[in-house]
């Protein structure tokens, strides 16, 4: 009996199952494929997403890098420019004293021309003086007065200054030329 039932022309029921099974594994496994591709779809697009943005940070980071270099130029144009007004600063303060020593160096200048003109003037009263021509000295003491005005002849020191006194002290002696002779004479 159970030969026949085994030969007998039943079908056994174990292979319907197994007919049954195939469809289930093809749908499992299509599933399987389906989540294996998503999940390397979400792999790629999480691969792009993260290329972008160390793309964006990088761009950031080289524009930081350009920031700061930009910053540490302008550190240094400042240094520069306050060194550059130090210098101006200092230029000006020589352009200054350049000012102060041209105006020093043409004040002694024309002292200078002055005194060489007063040491002439001297020195041609003494020659007047010792050839006792008192008369000659006065004309060059007025010639002095009228080509120089206010400006008094002296500043010698020495025996020149001793001199000059000692001619003025004789010219003083001469009568004035405004004054007529008969009023001098006793």
């Amino acid at each position: 009996m159970k030969f026949e039932k085994r030969s007998g022309g039943g079908e056994l029921p174990q292979e319907p199952e197994v007919k049954d099974r195939k469809p289930v594994v093809v749908y499992i496994m299509i599933l399987f494929i389906a989540a294996f591709l998503l999940m390397a779809l979400s792999f790629f697009m999480h691969q792009r997403s993260n290329t972008e943005a160390l793309g964006q940070l990088q761009s950031s980071v080289s524009a930081m890098q350009e920031a700061q270099e930009t910053q540490e130029h302008v550190m240094q144009l400042q240094k520069e420019l306050a060194k550059a007004n130090e210098t101006i600063e200092h230029l000006s303060e020589l352009k200054g004293a350049l000012a102060l020593a041209e105006n020093q160096i043409a004040a002694n200048q024309e002292y200078q021309a002055w005194f060489q003109t007063a040491l002439d003037v001297f020195w041609q009263m003494n020659e007047a003086y010792l050839s006792n021509d008192l008369e000659q000295c006065r004309e060059i003491l007025d010639e002095y007065y009228a080509a120089h005005g206010d400006r008094p002849l002296g500043g010698f020191t020495g025996g020149i200054a001793y001199r000059y006194e000692e001619i003025c002290t004789a010219l003083e002696s001469l009568p004035s030329e405004d004054t007529p002779e008969t009023e001098n004479k006793p």
